[in-house]
């Protein structure tokens, strides 16, 4: 049996013990460090510019739209948000490259191929935020004209980008229409 200055003293020990394991949970996560890459190397097409801004304690990320694409024009979004707490937000992309006459195009060989420039292209955008595949944890894809044979297509190109790594979660959805007239467009957000 416990003496009543031993109780005493447990009680008090417990309440600190409490009271510090409550500051230490309250505290916000320290966000993790981000370093943007001045350029990336993009497979097919070689080395892209990286520009970043900052707003509001979020890092703003674009690659260079010209180099990538043949986009002499900024586009009305940039290529990815990096927040306070390191999740990154990629915009959506399609499986364009710069064509022969410097133009934006989509890439031949239907939804296998197009997705896998989709996620090339945004795997670039994570790179740039200092993060990579492995980082993903959501991907939505849009497929157009959505059949059992083009979801198989794209499954397939996406499935060789991410090999045997574990798949984040993903939703696809049909649609009608996407960007340069392509056939597959995906986001994804990941989490330093």
């Amino acid at each position: 049996m416990l003496s009543e200055h031993h109780l005493a003293a447990l009680s008090a020990s417990v309440a600190l013990g409490v009271s510090l394991a409550c500051h230490f949970l309250s505290r916000p996560r320290r966000p993790p460090p981000v370093r943007i890459a001045k350029s990336v190397n993009v497979e097919g097409v070689g080395e892209v510019a990286v520009k970043q801004q900052a707003s509001n304690g979020k890092i703003h990320v674009t690659l260079d739209w010209n180099s990538l694409l043949g986009i002499p024009n900024a586009l009305p979004f940039c290529s990815a948000v990096v927040t306070m707490n390191g999740t990154i937000y990629v915009s959506g992309a399609v499986g364009a490259l710069k064509g022969p006459d410097g133009k934006p195009m989509i890439v031949p060989g239907g939804p296998e191929k197009e997705a896998l420039q989709t996620l090339r292209i945004i795997e670039a955008s994570l790179r740039a935020c200092g993060a990579c595949l492995d980082h993903v944890t959501m991907v939505h894809a849009f497929l157009v004209d959505y059949t059992q044979e083009r979801f198989q297509a794209m499954n397939k190109g996406y499935l060789q980008v991410w090999g045997s790594r574990p798949l984040p979660a993903r939703i696809c959805t049909g649609t009608t229409h996407v960007g340069l007239n392509g056939a597959v467009e995906m986001d994804a957000i990941a989490q330093l």
